[in-house]
């Protein structure tokens, strides 16, 4: 299969860092009308339903592998549930793009964490120098007037979905994968059956009830936000090289910024834009390559 170059590739990047990038202001809205544990149920169960659909569309579907039965229940708590949960729990305390630039440092997160757990994956002098640089973008980000009120807080939580994902990345890594497609619907199955379980255990019923609104907005998320953009990256990563593919993570924040101002009102402030621009040039410095 021939590698994806030029326009081609950039009209895949531009749009899955798009629907992913709105991700971010989606789901603010939606933490002001649902609990954290009703936002992630919703979405974990529509964006189930989603990616059962569109493989069925494509005749992809087949039977799970019982070799990706366990990785699919840990990346479903690792990159469905606890991300799913705290991302709403931190949009209640601060704006979207701030908490989309906190997590484009995933990157850094990730290459600590391979420096521990994977062989052969140990930080040079360079990417320490760059991981360093990126926390100091997060302080910026976070800013001075909110280090002791719901700017940290949020910060935090955004940074403990981060860790999850990370986690969860080098499981993928470890694991038996299986088929992309197989792993995709079972992660997002376990996700949904866990996240929409513990909605109607903590928050009940009652937290469903929402104006057709707030349901709108909430299928935008699992679909065209959650489904279609983890399907297309899939897609992307089987035939784009992988730095290629990581371009994502530098184009997202800028629709989330972007999205998060026309849609919310949420301009960011002049630290918040200095500090994006710091985590992601820290980002590049990690991941890129003389």
């Amino acid at each position: 299969m021939t590698s994806l170059t030029g326009s081609a590739l950039w009209l895949r990047l531009i749009t899955i860092s798009a629907l992913w990038g709105a991700a971010f202001p989606l789901i603010r809205y939606l933490a002001a009308h649902m609990p954290p544990f009703a936002v992630a149920g919703v979405r974990g169960v529509l964006a189930a339903a989603a990616v059962f659909a569109f493989l069925w569309f494509r005749r992809e579907l087949g039977r799970l592998p019982r070799s990706v039965l366990v990785t699919a229940l840990v990346l479903g708590v690792l990159s469905g549930v606890i991300p799913n949960t705290l991302i709403p729990l931190a949009l209640q305390r601060m704006e979207a793009a701030p908490a989309s630039l906190v997590q484009a440092a995933g990157p850094l997160i990730l290459t600590l964490l391979a420096g521990l757990l994977l062989q052969g994956e140990r930080p040079t002098p360079r990417m320490l120098l760059g991981i360093g640089t990126g926390f100091l973008g997060i302080a910026l980000v976070v800013g001075s007037g909110g280090l002791g009120g719901g700017s940290l807080s949020g910060a935090l939580l955004v940074l403990g979905a981060t860790f999850s994902y990370a986690l969860s990345t080098i499981w993928v890594r470890r694991a038996d994968r299986g088929p992309a497609a197989a792993l995709a619907l079972g992660q997002q199955v376990v996700s949904g059956v866990i996240s929409g379980s513990l909605a109607l255990s903590v928050d009940g019923a009652g937290a469903l009830v929402q104006p057709p609104e707030v349901w709108l907005v909430a299928a935008i998320l699992a679909i065209f936000a959650t489904a279609v953009p983890l399907t297309l990256f899939l897609s992307l990563a089987t035939r784009a090289r992988a730095a290629d593919s990581a371009m994502v993570g530098y184009i997202q924040p800028v629709f989330s910024t972007a999205i998060a101002a026309a849609w919310l009102g949420e301009v960011p402030t002049w630290h918040v834009a200095a500090g994006g621009v710091i985590v992601l040039a820290s980002v590049w410095l990690v991941t890129s390559r003389r």
